[in-house]
């Protein structure tokens, strides 16, 4: 696998409040409470900022939809 350019990291994960009803973040397992920031991709999926982080040094697609990400 080939980890996500680092520009487009930058300029395509949005950074989120966490509100009611959000899931759990499917890289770490472990809920997304309310009131924490977040990361959210360009297809609209949620995670732990440090987790997402993490996870696109290793992959440039999303751990759920596959969407994906620029390479370098």
């Amino acid at each position: 696998m080939f980890a996500a350019n680092e520009s487009s990291i930058k300029e395509m994960i949005e950074r989120v409040k966490v509100e009611a009803g959000e899931e759990d973040c499917m890289i770490c397992l472990e809920e997304l409470k309310v009131g924490f920031e977040a990361s959210r991709l360009p297809c609209s999926h949620v995670f732990h900022g440090d987790c997402m982080e993490k996870w696109l040094k290793q992959s440039h697609y999303c751990p759920i939809c596959r969407f994906e990400m620029p390479t370098d």
